[in-house]
């Protein structure tokens, strides 16, 4: 139960720093692309993972996901505006879940990593798509990318 208070409390702390890190000056985007997966980090060392390099690279990994621009893959539907669609929701969940991929190569099962990516993505199109005070949007996204790291260990 405790884990369970300090992974949800980390998540809360997740969500925060990504949007402050999406809100502009005075704040930067590093709140977010060095905040959430320090805190990721934090968290999959309370679910009982030691420092390895597959859980280092695995932050690295989600760190690049969260500067990543996705609109980019706007192009490849059709679209030629700059707007996020639920597909570019989907797609920066997808690969904030994919980050993990290493940590299959400990004891992570493919079925808990796969679920997690793509359940990460879908929650994060939902939450995004039905959201629309963006303090709260935003904010969910960081809470998901974290809390959601528990599926890891089914």
């Amino acid at each position: 139960m405790i884990n369970f208070i300090i992974i949800f409390a980390a998540s809360l702390v997740a969500g925060v720093l990504y949007r402050l890190g999406g809100i502009g000056k005075p704040w930067d985007t590093k709140y977010r692309d060095l905040g959430v997966p320090v805190i990721a980090l934090g968290v999959m060392l309370v679910l009982g993972y030691s420092i390895s390099w597959q859980l280092i690279l695995s932050t690295i990994l989600l760190f690049a996901s969260l500067t990543t621009y996705w609109k980019k893959i706007n192009k490849f539907f059709g679209d030629t505006d700059e707007n996020c669609h639920y597909y570019n929701w989907f797609v920066h969940g997808l690969i904030c879940g994919l980050a993990y991929l290493p940590m299959i190569l400990l004891d992570v099962s493919i079925y808990a990593f796969l679920t997690r990516a793509i359940g990460l993505g879908l929650l994060t199109m939902w939450s995004s798509e039905m959201i629309s005070e963006v303090t709260w949007e935003e904010g969910s996204r960081g809470f998901l990318i974290v809390f959601t790291l528990g599926l890891l260990v089914l």
